[in-house]
């Protein structure tokens, strides 16, 4: 996370409240190798429903033609809700400018762009999610330093932006600001939040904080909870970047080798 507010601290919770955080075994196979290099990335949109959703026939996203060559891939939640399975890609190699180009290719012919802007010397990776699982769909774009964040919304793809007018990005332990990602329930309304999760300096402690999304925008709320003793598996994963049942290593897609 950017930054970090905790005015509302629970110590009530345990490693429970981070155990819907893990790899699921039923979740799709991860990166295959597939002959579809991407066309320039689409532009913003203001929404907050699924790709393709506004005004949605269940067609799906229109086909737009694009041809897609050395990239990985590996299948994906329904982007636009025509009930067939999409496919998450990313690029192999770089494009002039530096950045890496990934997206989603829908099984109606839809091609969905976006760029990864980093300097790191790391494989680029990206995870698609629906942060409650009940539509608000995300890609969560890691550089091994950080993850930043993109909205799914109408067929497009949307950096989503923090209070500065920058790309809203997690910490992966980099700066010190936050150690990890996943969708929770933080407060207990019945439906997951995402959040920002920090390893306390003593590595014994889980500290998630609710980051509010608003369309192509996002920001740290005052609602934190902070477990003092969370136990290791809670702790491994709030190094993770993780969304429900779905984790960037099990579901998502590489870059690298």
């Amino acid at each position: 996370m950017r930054s970090h507010r905790s005015a509302v601290t629970v110590l009530l919770l345990g490693a429970a409240l981070l155990a819907g955080c893990g790899a699921d075994d039923d979740s799709p196979d991860t990166a295959a190798t597939t002959t579809v290099t991407a066309s320039s990335s689409t532009g913003g949109s203001s929404g907050s429903s699924p790709a393709g959703a506004a005004g949605s026939t269940g067609a799906g996203c229109p086909a737009n033609g694009y041809a897609l060559t050395g990239t990985n891939s590996a299948p994906t939640l329904d982007v636009d809700g025509d009930g067939a399975v999409d496919t998450a890609w990313i690029a192999t190699q770089p494009t002039a400018d530096g950045s890496v180009q990934f997206g989603v290719q829908t099984a109606s012919g839809g091609v969905l762009t976006g760029n990864i802007q980093s300097a790191s010397p790391i494989a680029r990776s990206v995870l698609v999610a629906d942060v409650t699982g009940e539509g608000e769909l995300v890609a969560l774009a890691s550089d091994g330093r950080q993850a930043l964040l993109y909205a799914l919304s109408d067929c497009e793809i949307v950096p989503v932006q923090n209070a500065q007018g920058e790309q809203y990005a997690f910490d992966l332990g980099f700066t010190g600001y936050g150690t990890g990602v996943g969708c929770v329930d933080v407060d207990g309304d019945g439906t997951r939040d995402l959040v920002g999760l920090q390893v306390d300096g003593d590595g014994t402690g889980v500290t998630s904080t609710v980051v509010t999304l608003d369309g192509p925008r996002a920001t740290n709320s005052d609602v934190s909870v902070s477990v003092a003793d969370a136990g290791p598996a809670a702790v491994e994963l709030a190094r993770q970047v993780t969304c429900g049942d779905l984790s960037l290593d099990a579901d998502g897609v590489t870059s690298g080798p």
